[in-house]
Order: structure tokens, then C-alpha cells, then sequence
């Protein structure tokens, strides 16, 4: 009997544990075994946290505390779902780690990559394996490495259909209720007065459709944080902008899933729910009153045969009748299709376990922001030190001394903190405390 291939995802905040979520669609027959390690951060809904811990194993260590885990190379892959240059910084991390065989590193995008595709991919190249959505994604990538030291780049794509087979027994579309769905984004559109004109849209479209609801689907609730930060909630954006909502229109926090499976549409301006809603069979609608904007990520989505201006619909009667199913060809280049499917990345995981692997390429100094910065990791640590996390402190400094073995204070500032005397530690720590900015 074979044994299971383990598995370790890594995620520091909602949208990136989600992205995990995604990808924890493997058939039983590829006897996969999950750990997920959510990166502890302040706001992280207590939902997505649960919903992880039923996928597997849950870990709640911080950065350095995973790096030197001593469970770490029990792993026969890790996937790395880090928000900006943490994504290098823990590929180079984990390369100045002893070890007999390294786990395989894999990462990718959450969702439909909307804007500086270039910035995100140069933070990934040199990793194993990089999860794309699609061919869209494919061709965007072998365009920008053409001629460079990372053409031979490995990928595997996986897909859009985020939600396994639960549209197959999804409500017949007659027999839902007369219900739009509009999944809010914390950032798109960015300027407060669009969001403010988007908010007055829909509940004018409530006003002239009293036989439907509409609901807004907040991205997140107003004690919680996501990687993007809006200045105001929605919740305050509603207030603001219309006063008092009609009542047929209203903010609904169930899960998103929960609401897909039983509306008739969704509406959008570029969240990636639009391939959920087709996933839970609920229709999809790109609302285009802000234009083909690549700030806002409208301009993805212009091929996708479903963008209407919400300002001119007649009613929610019209459009649900008038509305078709997204262009085919256009969602087979975004990558929703059958044959992207997650199970797919453990596939190619396999086939580069079996083959001989190779030392870790930095390739710096080409597309790559590939230097994992010395001094960043030391002001990880010193701001690990001003919140008492001690572990924490131990493990970065730990990673610095890897790094620069001869370097006197990054010695001087471990010893400190291994110090279990409270007073010594603290004397050892004003003794050896430099401005690291």
C-alpha cells in the first residue's frame, strides 16, 4: 500500500487560506494528506480558519517558526500562498536550510489574476512548480519569459472551478428565488465615489425590481482584514451614500456559497465569484458602469459575453431573462474548464519527485525579485522582539546567522533572546539593540 503524499500549504491571510481551500479537491484514489498552516494575523475570520481545519491538519505558526519546524521535511511538497516578496523570501529561506531532500516547492495566484501579472510572477519564478488558472495565464507567462535564464519554467494548470462538483446538483434556475447576489470586492472599484456610485446602482436596480432582493455579499465583515484595505465598510458606504435602503436591498454575511446555490444571478465587477456562481449554476453578470478598467480588473472579464451596465437594465425580470450563459471559448482561455482540475498539480508533483532534482537557482538579477533581503528578515525579528514572540525572534535570527554566519550583532541579538532570565534579556537586548529602520 502506498503512502500518502503529504502535503503543506501556507497562507497569511483570508484570501491566500482560500486559495489553499481551492485547491483541497483531490480524489481520494491520490490518498493526499493536508496540513495547512495559517500564518497568525489579527482579523483573520474565525470562518475561513474552521473551514481550513476540515481539510486536515491546521498549524498556527508564525514564518521563522515553519521555516526551522523540525517537521518540515516530512513533507513531500509545500505550496507557498504569501502575500508580495514573501513568496521569494521563503523559497531562499528554505534554501539555506541543511537537509538530505527538500520538499518540493510549488506556489500560485488566488483567483483570476487581474493587474501586474509581471510583479506577482517575478516574486514566483525559480519555484518547482507554479500553479496557473488557464491559458490565458500560460501565454501571458511564456510571452514574458521568452529568451530569459526562466523559460523552462515548470507549470501546471488547475483550473477556475474552485468548488468541486456542487454545481452538478445545484437548483434548477426556475425553481430559485428571485434573488441578485453582488459579491463585493474591498478594492474594486478603489475610489470612494465609484464605490459610493455602485452602491446608489444597485439599490436603484432594487427599487425598480420589488419582486426581487438583492443582496450585497461583503468581502469581509467590519472586525475583520484582508490583505487589501479599504478605508470605509462597505456597511458605511450603504449608509452614506443612500441613507435609508429600500427594502428589498440589503448587506447579507452568510457564506458565499450558501447564497450562490439558491439566487438566480450574481453580479460582479471583477471578483473571481464569477466562476463560483457558474459552479453553484447561478448566473453571472459583470457589471461594466465603471468601463474596461484595468485599475478596477473590469477589462479580464470584457470577452466574457455577460457585461451589462446595471444603470440602464430595465428590471431584474429583463435581465434574468434576456442574460445568457458566459462565452465558451472565453472561459476555456480564463481556464474554467473540466480539464483543469487541481488533482492535476499533484499529478505533476509526482512526475518531479520521481525525477532527479536539482540544487535551488536563485537566477537573480534578471525578471526575478529573487534576493531575500537580510535586512527585511531583520526587521521581522526585531519587530517579533517588540511583541514578545520569542519563538519567533529565535527562529528569524536563527535564519540570519545561516545567512551571514559572521555577522556579530544577529549572534549577539540570538543570544538574547534564548536568554530565559526575563531581566537578562532584557538588559542583553538594550545592550545589543541597533536601528535596523
Amino acid at each position: 500500500m502506498s503512502s500518502p503524499f503529504r502535503l503543506l500549504l501556507i497562507g497569511d491571510s483570508d484570501s491566500q487560506l482560500l486559495a489553499c481551500e481551492a485547491l483541497c479537491q483531490f480524489p481520494d484514489h491520490l490518498k493526499v494528506d493536508v496540513t495547512i498552516n495559517a500564518i497568525p494575523r489579527d482579523g483573520t475570520p474565525a470562518t475561513i480558519l474552521q473551514r481550513a481545519q476540515t481539510l486536515g491538519t491546521l498549524w498556527r505558526f508564525d514564518m521563522g517558526q515553519v521555516l526551522t519546524h523540525p517537521d518540515l521535511h516530512q513533507f513531500d511538497a509545500i505550496g507557498v500562498y504569501l502575500t508580495g516578496s514573501k513568496i521569494s523570501d521563503f523559497r531562499l529561506a528554505l534554501s539555506l536550510l541543511s537537509r538530505s531532500v527538500r520538499p518540493l516547492l510549488f506556489c500560485g495566484f488566488n483567483g483570476v489574476v487581474l493587474e501586474k501579472f509581471l510583479e506577482g510572477m517575478s516574486w514566483r519564478l525559480g519555484y518547482d512548480l507554479i500553479c496557473l488558472n488557464g491559458p490565458r495565464d500560460q501565454d501571458a507567462l511564456q510571452q514574458m519569459l521568452i529568451g530569459s535564464p526562466f523559460a523552462g519554467q515548470a507549470t501546471v494548470l488547475t483550473g477556475l472551478r474552485r468548488n468541486g462538483g456542487h454545481g452538478a446538483a445545484s437548483i434548477p434556475h426556475d425553481n430559485r428565488r428571485r434573488q441578485m447576489v453582488f459579491a463585493e470586492q474591498v478594492v474594486m472599484p478603489r475610489d470612494e465615489q465609484d464605490r459610493a456610485d455602485m452602491v446608489r446602482i444597485l439599490a436603484d436596480l432594487a427599487r425598480r425590481s420589488p419582486n426581487w432582493e438583492v443582496l450585497i455579499k461583503p468581502r469581509i465583515a467590519p472586525d475583520e482584514t484582508t490583505f487589501h484595505q479599504a478605508e470605509t465598510h462597505i456597511s458605511k458606504t450603504v449608509l452614506q451614500s443612500i441613507g435609508q435602503p429600500p427594502s428589498n436591498f440589503r448587506l447579507d454575511y452568510r457564506p458565499l456559497p450558501e447564497l450562490l446555490s439558491q439566487s438566480r444571478l450574481m453580479a460582479t465587477v471583477s471578483s473571481t465569484a464569477f466562476f463560483d456562481a457558474l459552479d453553484f449554476g447561478c448566473k453571472p453578470v459583470v457589471m461594466a458602469d465603471f468601463g474596461m478598467n484595468p485599475a478596477n480588473g473590469s477589462h479580464v472579464f470584457a470577452g466574457s459575453g455577460v457585461w451589462r451596465r446595471l444603470d440602464a437594465v430595465e428590471d431584474l425580470n429583463a435581465l434574468d431573462q434576456a442574460l445568457g450563459q458566459p462565452n465558451p471559448e472565453w472561459l476555456a482561455w480564463m481556464g474554467y474548464g473540466r480539464e483543469w482540475k487541481p488533482e492535476q498539480l499533484i499529478v505533476s508533483l509526482q512526475q518531479l519527485r520521481t525525477t532527479e532534482q536539482e540544487p535551488f537557482q536563485a537566477k537573480s538579477g534578471y525578471l526575478s525579485n529573487a534576493n531575500l533581503s537580510f535586512n527585511q528578515l531583520r526587521r521581522d525579528a526585531e519587530r517579533a522582539i517588540q511583541e514578545g514572540n520569542w519563538t519567533e525572534a529565535q527562529s528569524l535570527l536563527k535564519l540570519g546567522s545561516l545567512m551571514r554566519p559572521t555577522h556579530r550583532n544577529i549572534a549577539r541579538r540570538l543570544r538574547a533572546v534564548e536568554q530565559t532570565n526575563r531581566l537578562l534579556r532584557q538588559l542583553l537586548l538594550i545592550l545589543t539593540y541597533r536601528d535596523v529602520g
